[in-house]
């Protein structure tokens, strides 16, 4: 069988390149639909945590986590529990366990295993660089995660190097211009052993015909990037939503992030009222006796400034209160996510989350201001 050479006008083409819709790239993503079979995979609520939790930790750190890590980290069951779990997800190739470890080897599009497909983070300060299963799988990884990419990767038939950038979902710049994918069809077991080694970026259409020409039985299509790009788009962008065919409470484990931004908001701003409080308790009378409001005077001024006279013996308890709070909200705001929020960290772009901490650091400063006024103030008047 001959390979397609469709639909291969943007190849070389200047300006970046979006998801390409085309009958090949339509008919190629619901063949790996079918092909994986995930839609209609029904998991129980462990399972699909465990799924969940195992995608937003690869590029965190950089490989698959432990069944150790796993199980401490979700507290929903005993390593050998996890491990029935996993082996589970392994027969619906969800991922793929090292058959002598039998730890995590492949979570799609990620790969424990090096191979020929570097993906990194460029904007996202927490994430290391992973490996994709394959080059498809690298195009869809900033789908899934929300994230700006680059990929390293070469040409499968001459070695020469291929570089991607991702910006925006969209391909941003590619070296050579000429790259294409050759996408494999042919499966037997799992993907990852089987069609997954069949796609590969090539660094111009007439090596992806090369390398065909070579290979014995190979079935599938050469496709330009943006109809690869529509194809890693249509497998991975929902990858990390709730399983349609799990049985869970969705609602809630959705609204986990939420709750944790609102506790996070509400100790930082509790942490800045206590350290004004902490403050005015000292402030307060010397800015009043600058106003004239001294001893035997009356009214409003005088009854103020008689009720944060009142609240000097509760400094120390204000100034710790202050220390707790903003504890609390650093700890939220650095925290790697958990299993309430396991969808949270990998989904969130760097550039939402940076502003953020700088807004935390910002208030912080200014809790400590407050907290060491009655010493500055002290030395600035004499």
């Amino acid at each position: 069988m001959e390979p397609a050479l469709k639909n291969l006008d943007r190849i070389g083409s200047i300006g970046s390149i979006g998801p390409l819709e085309t009958e090949t790239a339509m008919q190629l993503l619901s063949l790996a639909k079918s092909m994986l079979g995930w839609d209609n995979a029904q998991l129980n609520r462990k399972a699909e945590t465990v799924r969940r939790y195992v995608l937003t930790q690869y590029p965190l750190l950089g490989r698959a986590p432990t069944r150790q890590e796993v199980a401490t980290a979700l507290d929903c069951g005993s390593a050998e529990e996890i491990q029935a779990t996993l082996a589970r997800l392994h027969e619906l190739d969800m991922l793929c366990l090292d058959s002598e470890s039998q730890e995590i080897r492949v979570v799609y599009p990620f790969s424990s295993v090096p191979t020929r497909h570097l993906v990194h983070f460029p904007g996202w300060d927490d994430a290391a660089p992973v490996y994709a299963q394959c080059a498809v799988d690298a195009l869809g990884i900033p789908f899934m995660v929300r994230q700006d990419v680059s990929i390293a990767s070469s040409c499968s038939h001459c070695a020469e190097s291929v570089a991607i950038k991702i910006e925006g979902r969209v391909i941003d710049t590619v070296s050579p211009p000429t790259t294409v994918v050759w996408a494999g069809t042919t499966r037997t077991g799992h993907a990852a052993d089987s069609v997954c080694p069949t796609i590969n970026f090539f660094c111009a259409p007439d090596h992806a015909i090369a390398w065909r020409q070579r290979q014995r039985d190979a079935t599938g299509h050469v496709l330009s990037l943006g109809e690869a790009l529509y194809v890693g788009k249509g497998i991975f962008e929902d990858l990390l939503r709730p399983h349609t065919g799990t049985v869970s409470s969705a609602s809630t484990a959705a609204s986990l992030p939420e709750t944790a931004k609102a506790a996070a908001t509400a100790s930082t701003a509790g942490g800045l009222l206590t350290a004004f409080l902490a403050s005015i308790c000292c402030i307060g009378p010397v800015a009043f006796a600058a106003l004239g409001v001294g001893v035997g005077a009356t009214g409003f001024l005088a009854n103020t400034a008689g009720v944060l006279k009142a609240l000097l013996p509760y400094r120390p308890l204000f100034i710790g209160l202050t220390m707790i709070l903003l504890g609390i909200s650093i700890y939220l705001a650095y925290r790697k996510p958990m299993v309430g929020d396991v969808s949270c960290q990998a989904c969130v772009p760097a550039s939402g989350v940076r502003p953020n901490r700088w807004l935390l650091w910002i208030i912080t400063s200014l809790a400590v201001a407050l907290m060491l006024a009655p010493y500055w103030l002290e030395f600035t008047t004499g």
